[in-house]
């Protein structure tokens, strides 16, 4: 009897569950969205114009007219109207040797010309008109005026190489000698260099090379300045590979202002290619292995597949999978989701 009483309540039991249900609360999914702050991120607009490849290079500032000023011959330094970082003008004594038995020599020449100038005269008095040239140049050599003129020419140039002019408008720089110096013949008395035209001598890998024509526009950024580029345009190339793989170009600067030759500077050389659509680096992120740009679409991150071109480490080009116009989110990318909240914090410029 306690058997099938026993019995009884564990069917019973076991009805008793199968009939039993739990239920649960579905989640209010429009209250989680607002419950949610959104991410705050950076955008830029996708813009369709010429993609810049950008070519970095490096290299040392100098001048296109420096030259060496020195000296033709030897004596005591008399006078010396420059010093370092004067300005010069083509022309201008800079210096002076001591020149006494120079000009004595020349004051000697000129009467020793002007003796043999009247004896030719004299002797060809009245008779030049009926002379050929030979016969003039006969009664020159008689005469020794020719001697005596070559001599002067002489005496002129050893004066004229005691005092040094600057050859070309520029400034003083390297000065190695002072007042009062015994100085060498051919001894290097200082530089002079032309500042309105500065250039930049640089060199690119040879992979580089096929993009380059002349003309092509560089930012120049010298060490000395944190925060100012220069421009400049691509003036020659040097068609040799050298030893380490490297070719030499020389960029010619179109602002000069503050600069100084010597000066270590990087260059961006600018090389334009097709139109397209083009969006900071910053912008491509990779999702499932595929590349992708999130776009700003009303207050949510939306999940662009894209077709990637060149890349120049600033910009990149967007062959296919957005538009112009198009707002691309450039920060927080990493962490975003399809349809996630996103509010702007911050619209990046674009260089157009």
């Amino acid at each position: 009897m306690f058997k099938k009483l026993l019995l009884g309540f564990l069917v019973i039991s076991i009805c008793g569950c199968k009939t039993q249900k739990t239920e649960f609360e579905e989640p209010d999914v429009e209250s989680l969205r607002k419950d949610i702050q959104p991410t705050s991120v950076a955008i830029a607009t996708a813009t369709y114009r010429p993609f810049e490849f950008l070519i970095n290079s490096s290299g040392t500032i100098s001048s296109e007219n420096e030259l060496k000023i020195s000296f033709q011959s030897s004596g005591y330094l008399e006078r010396l109207s420059i010093k370092n970082g004067d300005r010069v003008s083509k022309g201008q004594v800079i210096g002076e040797l001591e020149n006494t038995q120079q000009e004595f020599a020349k004051e000697k020449a000129q009467v020793a010309y002007e003796k043999a100038y009247i004896t030719f005269r004299d002797d060809s008095l009245g008779r030049l008109s009926n002379m050929n040239d030979v016969v003039v140049n006969t009664m020159t050599l008689k005469a020794g005026l020719r001697d005596a003129e070559i001599n002067l020419r002489e005496a002129q140039i050893n004066l004229d190489n005691t005092i040094i002019k600057s050859p070309i408008d520029g400034i003083v720089a390297e000065m190695k000698e002072k007042k009062g110096d015994v100085i060498s013949a051919g001894k290097e008395l200082c530089v002079v260099y032309d500042d309105k035209n500065l250039e930049l001598t640089a060199k690119i890998l040879e992979s580089d090379y096929k993009h380059l024509k002349l003309g092509l526009i560089a930012d120049i950024y010298p060490l000395a300045f944190k925060n100012q580029s220069f421009e400049a345009y691509l003036k020659e190339v040097n068609p040799k590979v050298d030893e380490n793989g490297m070719i030499e170009l020389k960029l010619k600067l179109r602002e000069t202002q503050g600069l100084l030759p010597g000066m270590n500077a990087n260059a961006i050389i600018r090389v334009p290619q097709a139109k397209n659509i083009i969006v900071p680096r910053e912008a491509l992120v990779i999702k499932s292995r595929r590349q992708v740009v999130f776009t700003y679409e009303n207050g949510f991150a939306k999940w662009k597949y894209v077709e990637v071109g060149l890349d120049n480490g600033v910009d990149i080009e967007i062959l296919s999978g957005l538009n112009d116009g198009d707002q691309v989110i450039v920060s927080e990318n990493l962490q975003l989701a399809h349809d996630a909240q996103v509010s702007i914090a911050t619209e990046i410029g674009n260089n157009n």
